[in-house]
């Protein structure tokens, strides 16, 4: 049980984390009625009125998933498909975080091009790289969790998240303007189920033969 512990302790973290940063970016939303959810991106709510609020709700997604890394890396059985998804994890905490210490500008309302700054590219760049490693993540992961008897069930389910993840990041490319801070929406949902979904697992206790197998009772 002891060694139990710290990924019990790390899946608690992550479920707290997730229903913190939903909570805090509902309230992002009723605070900045001008935004309209459909069109404006999350990155958004960094500036402006309560832009303290959407910066802090950044770092705690960066905190969730590193505490993910962290909880992962201790329960899942060791692995190349594991390294490289700790790695990728790694990228999207740096990701998130240069996203909240550098805001995008303000999109204007008629969807022209804002003047881009060097924070703007900075977090443009930032946001494309997270994407990336977040599809790659969620592509890769489940590999990992098929050598892992715990967590082999959870690998069809993360695979398919992960496809409809891609979807809406295609979305943000292809949909119209005034949409894509709904596909936006939509693909966070999908990562907060997600993320619920391995807290959850992080929290079970390993079954008999995994926690025999880590103590060598097993030949």
């Amino acid at each position: 049980m002891k060694q139990h512990t710290p990924s019990r302790f790390c899946g608690s973290c992550v479920i707290a984390g997730t229903l913190l940063c939903g909570m805090m970016g509902a309230a992002l939303h009723l605070l900045r009625p001008d935004y309209n959810p459909l069109r404006n991106f999350l990155s958004e709510y960094l500036v402006g009125p309560f832009g303290f609020l959407g910066t802090a709700t950044a770092y705690m997604m960066a905190a969730t998933f590193l505490m993910l890394l962290v909880g992962l890396r201790r329960s899942v059985h060791p692995s190349g498909f594991l390294t490289a998804s700790c790695v990728l994890l790694g990228v999207m905490v740096i990701s998130v975080c240069v996203c909240a210490v550098f805001p995008i500008d303000l999109i204007p309302p008629d969807g022209s091009h804002p003047t881009f700054t060097r924070a703007c590219i900075i977090h443009l760049v930032s946001s494309v790289l997270g994407g990336v490693s977040l599809i790659a993540l969620i592509l890769t992961l489940p590999n990992a969790y098929k050598r892992d008897e715990k967590w082999r069930s959870l690998s069809q389910t993360t695979l398919f998240l992960g496809f409809l993840i891609l979807v809406c990041l295609l979305g943000l490319i292809l949909v119209p303007f005034y949409l894509r801070g709904l596909a936006q929406r939509v693909m966070s949902l999908l990562v907060g189920i997600w993320l619920l979904l391995t807290g959850l697992r992080l929290r079970q206790p390993p079954n008999d033969q995994t926690y025999d197998r880590a103590f060598g009772q097993i030949d």
